[in-house]
């Protein structure tokens, strides 16, 4: 909170921030007079408009033009003059009132509902992964030489994949395989079967390599899910006038374009709930744009970060409360949709 700035200045402030989001014209003190504030005069108004930029508040784009916020102003209007208006989770949660086969069509459905839902770009990542836990291991035997495993996890089916069984394997040997994989495995979370040691027990020789062949199944799946991220609606930049701007253009472009950066931005450092970035006070690649991020879970259990990016100008009061909306929607239906 800045100390600076009195009752009345954050008044001024929010007015021409909750202005701009909604048409974005630079705005006069004799605009904010008439509309927001009619018992405070002009000159007044436009003496705290001119605190207000010499304060790094405001912009003042032209000599003769009123005042437009700068990313500092976004900053204060999200941290200190929006209310947490939840809303009912009914209307979103109704769209999640199917059966997902997985986390990951789930995820997929919830990006495009998020998009939907405030018409910007929304994005999913993964996170949490160390935490799903195996259920089963299922090891087909296929009778060339090869066996197919199914790995079945408490967020559905990992994964399948056809692996070589060792020359020496004879009668009987997937049926025990298929014994020590799930007493080894079954009930452990994929962070714990990472540090798996091999047991020394002379006996289970004949089952290293297709332990090993598991084992590097899950690492193959962590590392490929760790690092997926979910785009939807990457074209409604251009429904908003500052697409007018190429240079805006070019630096949307080029951010949704950088998986891995991106994924970062939305991942985060884990360690919050909500996280809003304006601009490019934390990123340069977030130039006139806003990223806004929230940690979701499905059935109490963390599963990745949703988010929406758009113009710096985005509504933000919209966009932050459909994301706690969805977090309630998801959260109160993952039970069933938590395949």
């Amino acid at each position: 909170m800045d100390d600076r700035l009195s009752d009345r200045k954050k008044r001024v402030l929010q007015a021409l921030v909750d202005s701009y989001i909604s048409d974005p014209q630079p705005i006069s003190s004799s605009a904010i007079q008439s509309k927001y504030m009619p018992e405070v005069s002009s000159a007044t108004i436009r003496s705290e408009l001119a605190t207000l930029e010499e304060l790094g508040y405001l912009v003042q784009p032209h000599v003769s033009s009123g005042r437009v916020p700068s990313s500092k102003a976004y900053r204060f209007y999200v941290d200190c003059m929006l209310n947490e208006d939840c809303g009912d989770t009914a209307e979103l949660k109704g769209r999640f009132d199917r059966n997902f086969k997985s986390v990951e069509e789930l995820v997929k459905n919830t990006a495009k509902v998020v998009s939907d839902a405030t018409n910007y770009t929304s994005l999913m990542v993964f996170t949490g992964t160390d935490k799903v836990v195996v259920k089963e291991v299922k090891l087909v035997d296929l009778l060339d030489g090869s066996a197919l495993v199914v790995i079945i996890t408490d967020s559905g089916v990992l994964k399948d994949k056809m692996v070589s069984l060792p020359e020496e394997a004879e009668g009987g040997y997937v049926e025990i395989a298929n014994k020590l994989l799930n007493a080894t495995f079954a009930g452990k979370n994929l962070a714990e079967i990472q540090h798996y040691e091999e047991p020394m027990e002379q006996n289970f020789h004949a089952y290293k390599s297709l332990f090993r062949q598991v084992i590097e199944m899950i690492e193959e799946y962590r590392t490929a899910r760790e690092s997926q991220l979910y785009l939807e609606g990457e074209d409604k930049i251009f429904e908003y006038p500052e697409a007018r701007d190429v240079d805006n253009v070019r630096s949307f472009v080029s951010i949704i374009s950088k998986k891995e950066k991106l994924h970062d931005l939305v991942k985060g450092d884990g360690s919050v709930e909500f996280d809003v970035k304006i601009g490019d006070e934390e990123s340069e690649d977030l130039k006139n744009m806003a990223l806004v991020t929230a940690k979701y879970t499905v059935d109490g259990k963390e599963v990745g970060h949703v988010g929406v990016i758009g113009p710096q100008r985005m509504d933000y009061k919209k966009v932050m409360s459909v994301l706690r909306r969805l977090g309630g929607a998801l959260d109160d239906g993952g039970d069933k949709n938590n395949g």
